[in-house]
This record gives structure tokens, C-alpha cells and sequence, in this order.
């Protein structure tokens, strides 16, 4: 495995660590960037032990800053920001395929990062996959029974645990009223996958359909540790119905592991959940909707801690 450092993009003012395996690589290739404001190590340095996992595995990636994030310098303003994210995720593909003959690409869309994935999958033929991981989420009449059941669970069912719930019944059932009418002006559609606005939930399909449809693969991926949010493995599924891109998009359930991966054990669990994503995107291959329900550091494709 071998890493190299390198300046690129408008002015060389990106700042990229690629990494290469010792032979030929794999004409699939990985792009990882920043999540939020967070450097290009990613949250624990999840993206550095991931590239050097898939190294290991006969796939190249690079991992960068965007323009003004981490290391790269501020962008000179001459594009409005979702355009730039654009142009710097392909100057980073561009950077891959020359030094590594890459052709195609999984960009890794982490938690903000999904709707930048989205953004240049629209924009650049060369993207096979984009990972959704953790940017957004859609209750389903069974989304909510199952957080109901699995807080009766952790807290018991004893007098103080019930009356603690009545309070909690009452006190949601006086702002009812009121959390309706706030719904109701401010609801307003927003670009998928991103920022704090609710997600268009018709948009969204309709715009993860027409990338299938161009052959990207989708892979909405979601951590498991708070399972207010999302709490099963098809529940994105459910929530779009007939809406479903269908046989090009597929899930990803995380069980036990928190939105950024804090601990060794879910560090290991999020590294097997992506790296069979990318070996599979090598493949062309798409497994149906898998819940990791353990943490053990398994390899890639083992039924040992997944099930579908």
C-alpha cells in the first residue's frame, strides 16, 4: 500500500491523500470528504483505516478537502457553493483515474456529504454508487410502534416507568395543537439529502429514481445507536412505498452503531458495512437490505453479523 499526498483542482488548492494498493488496482474507486467541517480523516479517522482496509483489498481512493475545509484553500467565489462541491468532488475522481485508472467511483456521502454525493451523481457519468449515510430520515407508522416498544423495554414497566409515560402522554397530547400548526407553515420542499430544511419526500424518490435509471446504484446506509429516528432496515422503504427506486437502491441497517462511529467495535461494524458496498459495486452487484445486528470485525459479505 502505498500513500501519497498531492495538491489539485482550481489553482491547486485542494489537498488529497491518495491511497494505492501494491498491484494493479481495481478499476472501481473510492472518494471520501468531508463530513460537515470535519478534516478529511473523518470522524475518528474512519476514512483513514477505511481507505487502508480497501487498499489492502485491491481498491484505490483518495480523501480530501473540499474548498475552504481542512487543508484546501477557500474557493475564489466564482461558483456558487453546491456547483463548487461538484467540481471538486470530479477534480478528485480525475485525480484517482489518473494516478490509479479508475473509471468508475463510490463517492461516500457522510451525513452532509449525502447531498453533495447526490449533486455530482447527477452531474458526472463516471459515479457507479453513492452511500447515504445518516442524512435524513422518514417515520413509518411501524418507525414509531418499535421506538415506543424499545423505550418500554429499556425502562420497565414498573409505577414509576407508567407514570412517567402518562405525564409524557399528556404533555404531547397539550402541544399537539400547536406542533400541527407549526408543520403546517413551515413545511416547504427542500434539495435531498441535505441541510436542516424537511426533505421532500416525493422529490427525494423521484430524484433517486431518474439516478438509477442512469445505472447509479443507491445505498441509503443508517446508524442504529438512537433509534428514535430510524429503527429498521426497510423502514426508507416503507416510508416511499410504490415510490422505491426499486432493484438499482438498497438499505443498510447498522444496529449498534452510533452516528460517527465512536467506538472500536462500531468503527469495525460502519469499515465491513463499506467495504462489501464498494467490493459489490467492483461486482456490479447489489445486496438486498441488510441489517448488521452485531459488531464483531467480520469480513466483508459474512453472514456472521448481517442478515437480510
Amino acid at each position: 500500500m502505498r500513500e501519497i499526498t498531492h495538491t489539485f483542482g482550481l489553482d491547486c488548492g485542494l489537498i488529497g491523500t491518495l491511497t494505492l494498493p501494491r498491484g494493479r488496482p481495481s478499476r472501481m474507486g473510492l472518494v471520501l470528504f468531508n463530513s460537515g467541517v470535519v478534516h478529511r480523516v473523518g470522524p475518528h479517522r474512519i476514512n483513514v483505516k477505511l481507505a487502508r482496509q480497501l487498499a489492502e483489498r485491491g481498491v484505490a481512493s483518495i480523501r480530501f478537502d473540499l474548498h475552504g475545509m481542512g487543508d484546501s484553500a477557500r474557493a475564489n467565489g466564482a461558483l456558487a457553493y453546491d456547483a463548487q462541491v461538484v467540481c471538486d468532488l470530479q477534480d478528485a475522481m480525475s485525480l484517482l483515474e489518473q494516478h490509479a485508472g479508475t473509471q468508475r467511483f463510490v463517492l461516500l456521502g457522510f451525513c452532509s456529504g449525502a447531498q453533495q454525493s447526490y449533486l455530482a451523481a447527477e452531474k458526472d457519468h463516471r459515479v457507479d454508487t453513492i452511500v447515504l449515510y445518516d442524512a435524513f430520515a422518514f417515520h413509518t407508522m411501524r418507525s414509531r410502534l418499535r421506538f415506543l416498544w424499545l423505550r418500554m423495554r429499556s425502562q420497565g414497566s414498573g409505577v414509576t416507568a407508567l407514570a412517567s409515560y402518562a405525564r409524557k402522554g399528556v404533555t404531547a397530547l397539550a402541544g399537539l395543537p400547536g406542533s400541527i400548526a407549526a408543520r403546517l407553515q413551515s413545511r416547504s420542499p427542500a434539495d435531498p439529502g441535505g441541510g436542516d430544511q424537511p426533505i421532500d419526500k416525493a422529490a427525494f424518490a423521484r430524484g433517486l429514481r431518474l439516478l438509477t435509471q442512469k445505472g447509479v446504484t443507491v445505498v441509503v446506509v443508517h446508524a442504529g445507536d438512537d433509534f428514535s429516528q430510524v429503527n429498521y432496515v426497510r423502514q426508507i422503504r416503507d416510508a416511499f412505498g410504490r415510490a422505491w427506486p426499486g432493484n438499482g437502491a438498497t438499505t443498510v441497517f447498522l444496529e449498534f452503531v452510533d452516528h460517527i462511529a465512536t467506538s472500536t467495535p462500531a468503527q469495525r461494524c460502519f469499515m465491513d458495512a463499506l467495504c462489501n458496498i464498494v467490493l459489490n459495486a467492483t461486482l456490479r452487484k447489489i445486496d438486498p437490505p441488510t441489517h448488521y445486528t452485531g459488531m464483531r470485525n467480520t469480513e466483508p459479505g459474512s453472514t456472521n453479523n448481517a442478515s437480510t
